[in-house]
């Protein structure tokens, strides 16, 4: 589907959506537009309407830090000022960078970002990709130019790239003393004391090639550049010049220039790889390539989508895509990253390997029929390195799952973040195994169950001995988990018996046993079928209030205030209560607690800080589908139309929060880390998955594949007599108000002082 590009600077609304009678109207609020290709990522700015970001690394931090092996670990560096195009048309020449474009967006919802600026008679269009196929780190920027006018136009096209390679004291802002650049008639060479080395390589030649210090001003005072293939020194820019020709009315043409970056300043090895990839290709039919490569990677939406959710579902099919970390795996080096799924994107300052975060984009990633994507992300988990914090989950030697996050060389990160004490988490311990058992039921590759790990190991020996073993270890004996951090991250010194993290050891002990029949371990099906049971029981007996109201912590339930907590809805999301349940009826009610002035939910109540106080989209998110399942279809389709009409005003993104005081801007603007992936496109996915009724199943190892009543995941056919989602017959009427009953996941938080991440 082709869907218009946003007019750049324009606030748009979308009346055909539903949003809750308190909401704002939409914000258009953000300006940034990211691509990537699982080697690195570049942001486009639209107010500079230039890219200004470049990123060493497609991830926050690289490694620990010696001086500091707790502590956030060795910043990525942003190796770029600006880079963008210039024309001259007739007479007439200048720079596109700082101009404002009339349209501003991504190609069909894909990687590709459009500028569109008139200039001097003629539309430009430039566009900025990283593409899909070449295996490395690199930008491509193509200029198509247009002849929109009554005359031929002669026009000479334009490339300046301002990259920074000095040392970094700011990693964000690295120096740019140092440096040298040289061309050799084919591709230039930039280097500096920052390490690695810059390529740009024209697509179609490039007539003129200069590193001289006066290539702007002459192209702003309206003249050509001056060759220079060597220089040295501070501040050095890279630029090309190449004459187009004479452009008829009615017809365009085009040029580009690729700008890679090899880490380890193997300038060779990166031009081969670049040169292979290319082809021969001109820049026009590379950018038709780059488009049919991803259209024909793409899945099919649910059916129910209008044409509004439809470019949300495709832009955050591409959103899951880009933030999956794709670098080969490594030893030595340690780089055992492959299959990492961040957080968020750049310019998000999330973009790090959260677990959490991660099963959600990898659930989603596997029900929407990106199998192979979900398999490398659970794969990752079981090939990275962790274990490092035995002593604090009661001595599990051997856990193979972060207690946080990682590195971005695949190692365990505690998660610091300035305090006291570190972040210790084993609610991904339990995520990790529903997304095991989410990519099985949508591959039906049991045969992966017995391939080897890097570590050596069988896949099922890794999801028994490094998860549900260590998992099972940290179960208290009335059932429910020990005492962590969990979902909002409080910290080890604040932590507490989070219902959420019960939830996530029911919901991964559940899924953990079916994986065991799938495996032909009957006898792991009744142990692990019975730890979830066990911990699912417990969630509406000593989880609840007076009121039959789920409270997110039993500490903060015993002070008898503040404990409601959004992200208890998915104990009915994921079938730990039957949604007719009356803890189920009264915690939704509940979210009342929790309304924002935008419209939707905070996560928690009693917080005054921002980030608590500032509306979640998870949470409106993950309400929406639980409100579906108790029959209150119009609260559901409220809070997922808010959503929708959010995104469709901000290039089709999801963020991570809606801002609701007047002192920090607009209501209802963007906030927090943007693009969130887990926690926006996933949860979108997801969402719209269950509204089509293409649900999870939640039986705790009672079928072989082929045996569930519905005819497997998203089928139909419960005629009023089985549940969906469990594939277990029950005396209901069917349909998304139908109760389940098997052990699921659930999302909960806890009100602190704290923010979940620093």
């Amino acid at each position: 589907m082709t869907r218009r590009l946003i007019p750049a600077l324009a606030v748009l609304t979308v009346a055909a959506v539903v949003r809750p009678a308190a909401a704002v109207e939409p914000v258009a609020s953000f300006r940034y537009l990211v691509t990537g290709n699982g080697f690195g990522f570049s942001v486009y700015d639209q107010t500079a309407n230039a890219i200004k970001h470049f990123l060493e690394r497609p991830y926050r931090f690289l490694r620990a830090n010696p001086q500091n092996p707790d502590g956030d670990g060795i910043v990525r560096r942003n190796l770029v000022f600006d880079t963008y195009f210039g024309v001259k048309v007739g007479a007439t020449a200048g720079w596109l960078g700082g101009k404002a474009p009339s349209e501003v967006g991504y190609v069909e919802q894909s990687n590709v970002i459009r500028s569109t600026v008139a200039f001097g008679g003629v539309t430009t269009r430039t566009y900025f990709v990283s593409p899909f196929g070449y295996q490395g780190n690199a930008l491509v920027m193509l200029l198509e130019v247009a002849n929109t006018g009554t005359s031929p136009q002669p026009v000479t096209a334009y490339a300046i790239h301002n990259f920074k390679l000095g040392t970094a004291p700011n990693p964000d802002d690295p120096g740019a003393n140092g440096e040298a650049i040289s061309w050799n008639s084919t591709v230039a060479t930039e280097t500096g004391p920052g390490g690695g080395a810059m390529i740009y390589a024209p697509i179609g030649g490039a007539d003129v090639a200069s590193c001289a210090d006066n290539t702007y001003t002459q192209v702003a005072a309206g003249g050509g550049i001056s060759a220079a293939a060597s220089c040295s020194g501070t501040d050095k820019k890279q630029a090309f010049q190449k004459d187009l020709g004479t452009i008829a009315p009615g017809s365009s043409k085009w040029w580009g220039v690729a700008l890679l970056f090899d880490a380890d300043g193997n300038a060779t090895a990166a031009t081969s790889a670049w040169t292979a990839f290319l082809n021969n290709r001109g820049a026009d039919a590379l950018y038709t390539d780059v488009l049919a490569e991803i259209a024909a990677w793409r899945k099919p939406p649910p059916a129910g989508l209008d044409a509004t959710e439809t470019a949300i579902w495709r832009q955050s099919e591409m959103v899951l895509r880009m933030s999956q970390i794709l670098e080969p795996y490594s030893e030595s080096p340690r780089r055992k990253n492959h299959g990492m799924v961040l957080a968020s994107l750049p310019p998000g300052g999330w973009h790090t390997g959260w677990v959490r975060d991660a099963t959600y984009a990898l659930t989603a990633m596997a029900r929407s029929g990106h199998a192979d994507m979900a398999k490398k992300g659970v794969n990752f988990f079981l090939d990275a390195d962790a274990g490092r914090y035995p002593e604090f989950v009661n001595n599990a030697h051997g856990y193979r799952v972060s207690t946080v996050r990682y590195y971005g060389d695949g190692e365990e990160e505690a998660d610091y973040s300035g305090h006291s004490t570190r972040n210790i988490e084993i609610d991904g311990w339990g995520l990790v195994l529903w997304s095991a058992r989410q990519y099985l039921e949508a591959s039906n590759d049991t045969g992966w169950l017995a391939e080897t790990t890097k570590k050596g190991d069988t896949v099922y020996d890794a999801l028994r001995e490094g998860i549900a073993e260590p998992l099972a270890k940290n179960m208290e004996t009335a059932g429910m988990a020990m005492a962590d951090s969990s979902i909002w991250e409080v910290h080890h010194g604040n932590r507490q018996h989070f219902l959420y993290t019960t939830a996530t050891a029911a919901r991964g002990f559940c899924d953990m046993a079916s994986i065991a029949r799938r495996a032909g371990r009957m006898e792991d099906v009744e142990r692990y079928r019975a730890i979830a049971e066990k911990a699912k029981a417990v969630i509406p007996t000593a989880f609840i209030d007076s009121n039959k109201v789920l409270a997110g912590s039993l500490e903060r339930l015993a002070q008898g205030t503040n404990y409601r907590d959004g992200a208890t809805i998915e104990a009915i999301t994921w079938d730990l209560l039957p949604s007719g349940d009356p803890v189920a009826k009264a915690t939704l009610d509940a979210m009342s607690y929790l309304v924002t002035p935008a419209g939707g939910y905070k996560r928690v109540e009693g917080s005054q800080d921002q980030y608590d106080t500032d509306e979640w989209i998870l949470i409106d998110l993950r309400a929406s589908a639980a409100f579906r399942r108790a029959d209150r279809a119009e609260k559901a389709d409220q809070l997922l139309g808010w959503v929708t009409a959010q995104a469709s005003v901000n290039y089709d993104l999801l963020p991570e929060l809606y801002n609701t005081r007047t002192s920090s801007g607009q209501i209802g603007a963007y906030s927090g880390s943007i693009p969130m992936v887990g926690y926006g496109a996933g949860a979108y996915q997801m969402t719209l998955l269950d509204r089509a009724g293409s649900f999870e199943h939640s039986d705790c190892g009672e079928f072989d594949p082929g045996m569930y009543p519905d005819g497997g995941p998203g089928g139909g056919g419960g005629g009023g007599f089985t549940d969906e989602r469990t594939g277990v017959a029950c005396a209901c009427n069917g349909g998304p108000g139908a109760g389940g009953n098997a052990a699921l996941v659930a999302v909960v938080g806890l009100f602190l002082i704290r923010r979940r991440r620093a």
